[in-house]
């Protein structure tokens, strides 16, 4: 496929999203295997366009597709599996989609085990990188002008530190800042739908006459276009959880000691948030627990009990002297 036919989709990010619930069960048994269960459940196109990513079938996972009712298009998407790690990334770091660490800690105690639970979903850095782009989604603004001029400069910018200076210029600091502020500048008087579209419909010729006045070469332009739709992938599957919502239940071997939970049913620890929550730094799901082990419990009542034998032995003693 050509460069001119794959279209610049940022200015569609905000029409084409529909909710989708993320289910996450985990379970810390006290041999310390861990079973989790994945389940994402909403339309069909959200579901297989798999814009959360379950971690990858293999030996320690299984995962299928069912449709919910046949009446309508709900589908859910369930990956289970069960495994012994105490650290596990679900998705490779490297990946464009959403990473995700789980973490698992077992420290031997006094009277058993404590137990460490940390689930890390990684942040966008939309906030930080693209601050516009964060308060259109925060305040569901969708207008366009608003954040694609700032959107564009960033992914320019991103672009041009991908390709080999040496096709920029010696002076590659001098340049690259000189080509963003030009870029910035550009983008900035965007006034209109139609400029959106142009860049929308050959962003190859858009990039030649904006670049003209730094005598740029057709196999730059070229690198750049190709870069930018690299970094746009990248930005489109962060933003494509917006409207998703994420619960994570937690069951751990003994007494709940700690936990940063948004609630607590019986033994069961809940967090429940969404994007929000992943737009600019990690966040931390985590919980600590108490298990106390029988054989400790036995050893401890029996000293206490000979240790109650012989302060009682020892009264008796005193009294009869």
């Amino acid at each position: 496929m050509s460069l001119k036919n794959k279209t610049l989709f940022l200015p569609l990010l905000f029409t084409c999203f529909s909710c989708v619930e993320h289910l996450i069960l985990i379970q810390i048994h006290p041999d310390k295997q861990t079973y989790i269960k994945f389940e994402s459940i909403g339309d069909s196109l959200d579901i297989f366009d798999n814009d959360f990513k379950h971690p990858s079938e293999s030996k320690n996972w299984n995962s299928y597709y069912r449709q919910i009712n046949n009446s309508d298009n709900n589908w859910s998407h369930i990956t289970e599996g069960s495994f012994l790690d105490s650290e596990n990334f679900f998705i490779d770091p490297g990946n464009s989609r959403l990473v995700y660490q789980y973490e698992k800690k077992v420290i031997p105690s006094f009277l058993g085990e404590d137990y460490e639970f940390h689930l890390t979903f990684s942040g966008t850095k939309i906030k930080t990188e693209f601050p516009n782009l964060y308060e259109a989604i925060i305040s569901k603004n969708l207008d366009s002008l608003k954040w694609l001029p700032e959107a564009l400069t960033v992914l320019m910018k991103k672009s041009l530190y991908d390709i080999d200076n040496e096709l920029i210029s010696p002076e590659k600091t001098l340049w690259n800042k000189r080509l963003v502020n030009h870029l910035r500048n550009s983008f900035a008087k965007m006034s209109n739908e139609n400029t959106l579209s142009i860049i929308q419909n050959d962003r190859i010729k858009f990039l030649k006459e904006l670049l003209k006045p730094f005598n740029i070469n057709d196999t730059l332009t070229l690198k750049l276009a190709e870069s930018m739709v690299a970094h746009e992938k990248v930005l489109r599957s962060k933003i494509d959880l917006q409207d998703d919502t994420f619960i994570v239940k937690l069951l751990m071997p003994g007494q709940i000691v700690s936990a940063n939970a948004t609630n607590m049913i019986d033994d069961t620890l809940i967090w429940n948030f969404g994007i929000d929550s992943l737009l600019d730094d990690n966040y931390i799901l985590s919980a600590r627990s108490t298990h106390y082990t029988l054989e400790r419990l036995e050893i401890i009542l029996i000293l206490i009990g000979v240790m109650l034998f012989l302060l009682v032995s020892y009264g008796i003693k005193r009294q009869r002297l």
